[in-house]
């Protein structure tokens, strides 16, 4: 007969071993945004401001990159399209454009890639 350490022990191992444990995804995003133009150092912080307060970012930090505002971000749909017009709103009026930058931080795996599913 199985005692009950065994039986937690055995538990533990099949849920661990479901499919959906293996594959679950972030709860998140990082959203890189460029900052290109000759005022946008005296926008950042009112672009940062917006971008806070924009539904679902949970952090923006604009001093890891320079010119750049990395946006953590609950997963959306068509969230980078909405990230972009929020800062380009705020910082309308301005010689700064703010545009998302695809890199190795926010693109995607390769269906090739041996670590995608």
């Amino acid at each position: 007969m199985l005692n009950g350490s065994t039986i937690r022990l055995v538990g533990l191992c099949l849920l661990l071993a479901t499919p959906e444990a293996a594959r679950a995804e972030p709860a998140q995003d990082r959203i890189a945004l460029m900052l290109s133009g000759s005022d946008c150092s005296s926008v950042l912080e009112t672009v940062t401001v917006a971008l806070q307060q924009h539904n679902g970012v949970l952090h923006v930090d604009p001093t890891m990159m320079p010119d750049h505002l990395l946006v953590d971000m609950a997963r959306q749909e068509h969230a980078e399209d909405r990230l972009t017009a929020t800062a380009n709103a705020a910082i309308a009026g301005s010689q700064c454009r703010a545009e998302v930058m695809k890199s190795c931080i926010t693109a995607e795996l390769s269906p090739s890639h041996p670590n995608h599913p």
